[in-house]
Formats: structure tokens, sequence, C-alpha cells
């Protein structure tokens, strides 16, 4: 009767035991499933925050800032690094090449079916337009990823429903010339004619043929007056796009079919819009041209200042496809040399606004 007793207490000890050991290991389970969600969640936290650290590296300094006589060799390095630093956002590529065998670069920034045509650089001496274009695209790039906006410009909606084809340098050679003159160059004497014999080039506008690149649109070519050769400055070339810097250009034009189109130039201060337009897109294009001369100040130039022969790229968009087109001259003092590097900022806050206003101005038409 004890032993029974005794190995009766023995078995409910252990079945206790069990017991205890059971709920012990039920009790771990949910512990476990907690940690291990707690780890998931550290994972998921490191990775937005590695996510955000990046982005932060990214917008820590601009690539895009004043640089001195700017030349092709230092606007390849730019893009690079702008493909390397913001690549999800932004698609490079060339449209062509220059009579020296130099990239015509591509910069579509936007993924909307309006599009807007941005070009820079169409003259040698006027690299600042290049450097300008670039940080127009830059800044809006920064400030969508941020997630902010230019004021009331939302960057996220814009960018979703325009896209930006900016052409920085339409004229690398021309802007070679007219910083660094032609010691690197073959038949020096040709140049040196062209430039009615002064060695120095920082005047020079045309391409490497000697030919102004805003001359060579089939609007009203042939009765345009021009340079009867080569020239620094005036010459209108042998044929309308006999350049293959013009030539690409009207070739994306035809391909894209832009909605609208701006080529900053330099200088003066103005908007030029008009080119013998009938009067529906007369009213629409002044209209177009009194909202971007409320963002920069420029002075609107009136149709009666204007040319009514020109074969300038705005004049052939204008003519060719009936959309509105603009040419905007930075810089106050007007002179035959290179706008100083240092105005950079300057031409930028001006200016910042007015492709946005643009865009806004289309989509809403």
């Amino acid at each position: 009767m004890f032993q029974d007793k005794k190995l009766y207490l023995t078995i409910t000890l252990i079945t206790l035991l069990l017991a205890l050991l059971a709920c012990s290991r039920e009790e771990e389970k949910p512990q476990k499933i907690i940690e291990k969600q707690r780890n998931n969640d550290k994972i998921k936290v490191n990775h937005r925050d590695k996510e955000n650290i990046k982005n932060q590296q990214k917008l820590a300094d601009p690539i895009i800032v004043k640089t001195p006589n700017y030349t092709y060799t230092m606007l390849k390095k730019q893009l690079i690094k702008l493909e390397q630093n913001y690549n999800n956002y932004l698609q490079l590529s060339s449209i062509g090449k220059s009579v020296q065998g130099r990239k015509l670069y591509l910069l579509k920034v936007g993924t909307g079916k309006e599009k807007i045509g941005v070009i820079g650089g169409v003259h040698g001496r006027e690299g600042i337009t290049s450097l300008l274009t670039l940080k127009l695209a830059e800044d809006y790039i920064r400030v969508m990823i941020r997630g902010a906006k230019i004021n009331n410009y939302n960057l996220t909606e814009i960018l979703k429903k325009t896209s930006f084809y900016f052409i920085p340098m339409l004229n690398p050679d021309g802007v070679e010339i007219a910083i660094n003159g032609i010691k690197k160059l073959d038949n020096k004497e040709f140049y040196l004619v062209a430039n009615q014999n002064s060695s120095d080039f920082k005047r020079w506008k045309a391409n490497a043929h000697g030919v102004d690149l805003n001359k060579q649109f089939k609007a009203n070519w042939q009765e345009l007056k021009a340079e009867k050769r080569p020239h620094f400055a005036h010459y209108k070339g042998p044929s309308p796009e006999s350049e293959p810097e013009s030539k690409a250009l009207a070739d994306l034009t035809r391909q894209e079919e832009f909605d609208a189109v701006v080529a900053f130039h330099s200088s003066g201060d103005v908007i030029y819009w008009y080119y013998n337009q009938a009067e529906e897109s007369y009213q629409r294009d002044y209209q177009l041209a009194k909202a971007l001369s409320a963002k920069n100040g420029y002075r609107i130039v009136k149709a009666k200042e204007s040319d009514k022969v020109a074969a300038g790229y705005k004049d052939w968009f204008i003519k060719k496809f009936h959309r509105p087109g603009f040419t905007i001259e930075i810089g106050s003092e007007i002179n035959e040399k290179p706008l100083p590097s240092y105005e950079l900022a300057k031409y930028f806050q001006e200016n910042r606004e007015v492709l946005l206003e643009l865009a806004l101005l289309i989509n809403t038409n």
C-alpha cells in the first residue's frame, strides 16, 4: 500500500513537471514570434534609413554650380555625375554628333505626355545657357526627390504630366572655340578669316563650319539676308539644316512633336515669342509670353519689333507646328563676350519657375 502510494505520488509529480514544461514552451512561442517580428521591423527600418541616407547623400550638394570657362569637357563630366546620382529620375542619351564629333546630349526629365523642348548652347559664346539648362534640370529632380515644392509648383505632379527634353549644348564645337580659341585646330587660316582676322575668339557664335545654327531652319531661310561665307556670327550656311547640329535638333523636334519649346540665349533680358502667327495663335502665344515675363521679369519683345524673316529654331517651330515657341535672352548686359559664370545663380533664380509655369499652362490648355 505504501509502495503504491509512493508510485502514485511519483507519477503525479512527473505529470505536473511535464505539464509545467509544456506550458513554458507554449509561452515561449509567442515571445519568439514577437522577437522575430521585432527583428524584421528593425531590418525594414534599417532599409528605409539606408534609402533615406542614400537620398540625402544625393541631395547634399548640387552638381551644377558656377563653372568658369565652361566647356564641353566639363559638361560631359557633369552629365555623367547627374546620371550616377539621379539615374532613376532622368534619361541621358544623344541626338547626334557635332561637326568635330562631339556628342549632342539629350537629358529627359519627367514622364508626362506633354513635351517641352529646352535648348541651350546654340551659340558658341553662350555656354552659360548650357549651365543654366542643366541647373534647372537638376533642381527639378532634387525638389521632386524631397517631395517638396517650388512655391506652389508641385514637381511630382508636374513631372507626371510633362516631359522636359533638355538639349544643354547644341553647339559644343563653338563653345570650345569661344573658350579655348583655335590653337588645337587645323586650318587656322579658315577660322581667322571667319573671325575677321581677329585672334580673340570670345565672340564666336558659329559652329566649326562657321555657320550660325540659329539661322539654319526652314522659316523663310531663302529670304534671310546673311553673310555670304563662313563667319563668326552671321552665316546661314549653304542650305537649311546643312549642319549636323541643326539637323539633329530638327529631327528630334519632328520626332517628338513638342507642345512648346524654349531656347535660352544671351543677352538682353527679353522674351521673343512672335513669328507671323495667325490671330488665334497670336493671342495664345502672347498670353503665354506675358505669363513667362511675370516670372522672370524680362521684357516681351513686341510683334512689330520682331523679325518677319529669321530662320531661327523657335521661328521654324512656330511656323511648322503652329505651337508656342520662345527665345529667352538672359543677361542684361549686351556685348559680344560670354556672360560671367558668377551670375549663374541670378539667371537661375530669374528663370526657375518659367518652365514650370509653361508646363502648367500647356497642360491646362
